[in-house]
């Protein structure tokens, strides 16, 4: 048995779209609060620079994995379609729900001003956390068996 891509295309773009996401929310953001000078108003607004850049890149790349699917989506089952479904829901929750909220606590950070406890940071992390875990379950199934022609 030997495995083949579903849609080499489609597996590329998961691909390219978990690099881009892991590097800047597990690797970039932590890395930056470590770097010595760096202030909090400088880290809070490159966060909110990279956020924003981050998820219109993951936007773009799951319109072209949708469109991927669909060309291709007898290839593909109801559980690839929900698993990107998901994703996208989650990418969405963030871009137009929890970006907004923690990108105004931060400018209220940066400038200073007293910022009420909230638990929305949390709930961020836990959302990049499961789009992290979908977008590997996503990448897992581009892989079918074939079984050898002799």
């Amino acid at each position: 048995m030997k495995l083949s891509a579903k849609n080499p295309f489609v597996l590329m773009m998961l691909c390219l779209m978990a690099g881009v996401f892991i590097t800047v929310s597990f690797l970039e953001t932590p890395l930056k609060f470590q770097v010595p000078g760096m202030t909090l108003p400088v880290a809070l607004e490159l966060g909110m620079m990279m956020f924003g850049v981050s998820t219109k890149i993951q936007c773009v790349f799951l319109i072209l994995i949708i469109a991927g699917m669909a060309v291709s989506r007898k290839k593909y089952t109801k559980t690839d379609f929900i698993i990107i479904a998901v994703v996208l829901a989650l990418l969405l929750l963030e871009k137009f729900w929890m970006l907004p909220v923690l990108d105004e606590r931060a400018q209220l950070l940066s400038a200073g001003k007293p910022v009420l406890s909230s638990e929305m940071h949390n709930y961020f992390i836990y959302a990049e956390s499961a789009k992290a875990i979908f977008l590997c379950i996503a990448i897992s199934l581009q892989f079918t068996k074939q079984k050898n022609e002799y």
